[in-house]
């Protein structure tokens, strides 16, 4: 299945590549959501007359996501309820990370808050990755409390 990249994505390709993807990866991801189109030659000619237009977006994109890097926190601290050996009782997810850095003043969805290994769900310090674009990543420390 080849498709027309509208924006870049990190591992496959950067605005206006032609890729070649899974079926369901296109259908499930890549056009619902606006990052690629069918490659039609109708498509390729749209998408090359769109160029500079797109690559306009891409860069206030990366404006944005350079501006949310800088007022990110260094850190955050997350009470929970735990056992006294310091397992959580429930988790710390991505959701809840999102939320807080909300609060916080600063809007990141649950999809840009990376947690390679699942939730936290033991008392203490964790780094996070937050993608707020394929090439701005900034790292968070997320201090988990138990609460009192």
């Amino acid at each position: 299945m080849e498709v027309i990249l509208l924006e870049k994505i990190q591992n496959l390709g950067s605005l206006g590549d032609l890729v070649h993807v899974k079926s369901g990866y296109a259908r499930n991801f890549l056009i619902p959501y606006g990052k690629a189109v069918w490659a039609t030659a109708e498509a390729r000619i749209r998408v090359e007359e769109k160029q500079l237009e797109l690559a306009k977006l891409e860069e206030q994109r990366l404006e944005v996501a350079k501006a949310k890097a800088e007022v990110l926190p260094d850190e955050i601290s997350v009470t929970r309820k735990a056992s006294e050996e310091g397992s959580l009782y429930g988790s710390v997810s991505a959701t809840d990370i999102a939320e807080i850095l909300r609060e916080k003043g600063v809007a990141v969805g649950r999809s840009e808050v990376s947690l390679p290994h699942g939730p936290i769900k033991e008392i203490g310090e964790t780094r996070l990755d937050i993608l707020l674009h394929p090439e701005i990543r900034s790292t968070v420390l997320v201090k988990v409390v138990q609460e009192q």
